[in-house]
Order: structure tokens, then C-alpha cells, then sequence
């Protein structure tokens, strides 16, 4: 029978696939877990730019819209510093349960589960609260909203 090295180029192979493998769920494992453990301090709590949203829109609108919209955004930021969807009791969570000696991969799911359900509820009651305020503000106001809060980001 003639042995032409085929089983130890499957296995190169498949030794080769599963090495790669493993480097691309690394780098994305590494891109998740430096998403999510981000300091708190290097962006400011609520919606992204919120506070620069209410920045530009200071000395646009009515005297009455702006109590308003600064209104809602305290309302907004304390919502999301008192719930269970505060990423910075989640980042010190995730990093006690990476940083323990015997990682436990089934509390570190159920941690993300938890803050993914409770952003979830927290995100449609914001909603919610974002339309009612937005209702009662004049079409003015309101399309000097759009322009500030829809443009494209800076880059």
C-alpha cells in the first residue's frame, strides 16, 4: 500500500484551520470584552452624544422646548445611572467574574443576558418618554431637533 503523506497533510491542515480559528475568536472575544469593560469615565453617561445634542441645541430653541429637552435628559441620565442597565455596574461585575481565578463562563453569559434585557426595557421606556416630550413641542422645535440630533456624526 502506498503511503503518499496524505494523514499528515489532513492533519497540517486541520491543525492549521483550527489555529486560525482560534486566533479570529481571540481577536473578536478581545474587540467584545474591550467593548464592554471600557472605562466608564471616557464617555459620558446616557445616549451616545446626547450631551452634545443638548449643547447645540441651547439658544435654538424656544426657552420652553429647551427646559424641556434638558429636563428629559437628566430624566434619561438618571434612568440609566439608577437601573440594571448601567454599564459601569456591569463593567465592575464583568471584570470581578474575568479577573476571579476559576472563570465561570455560565454567570459571565448570564450577566450580559441580564444587562442586554434590562437595556432592552430601559431603551423603549426612553422611547416613550422621548416621543411624549417631543409631542408637545412646536414644529419649530421640532425641526430644529431633526437638523441637530439627525445629522451625520463628526468624523
Amino acid at each position: 500500500m502506498k503511503d503518499d503523506g496524505a494523514p499528515m497533510r489532513t492533519r497540517t491542515l486541520l491543525t492549521t484551520v483550527l489555529l486560525v480559528s482560534l486566533g479570529i475568536n481571540l481577536f473578536l472575544a478581545g474587540s467584545f470584552v474591550g467593548t464592554v469593560l471600557r472605562p466608564a469615565f471616557d464617555r459620558p453617561p446616557g445616549p451616545p452624544g446626547l450631551q452634545r445634542i443638548v449643547r447645540d441645541l441651547d439658544g435654538r430653541l424656544s426657552p420652553d422646548a429647551m427646559t424641556k429637552i434638558r429636563d428629559l435628559t437628566r430624566e434619561i441620565d438618571e434612568r440609566i445611572r439608577s437601573g440594571p442597565a448601567d454599564p459601569r455596574r456591569l463593567h465592575d461585575e464583568l471584570r470581578g467574574l474575568l479577573e476571579a481565578e476559576n472563570f465561570d463562563a455560565a454567570a459571565f453569559v448570564g450577566k450580559l443576558d441580564a444587562f442586554v434585557s434590562a437595556r432592552i426595557v430601559n431603551d423603549r421606556v426612553i422611547i416613550h418618554r422621548i416621543a411624549e416630550v417631543v409631542a408637545g413641542l412646536s414644529r419649530a422645535d421640532r425641526k430644529v431637533l431633526a437638523e441637530v440630533a439627525l445629522r451625520p456624526p463628526p468624523h
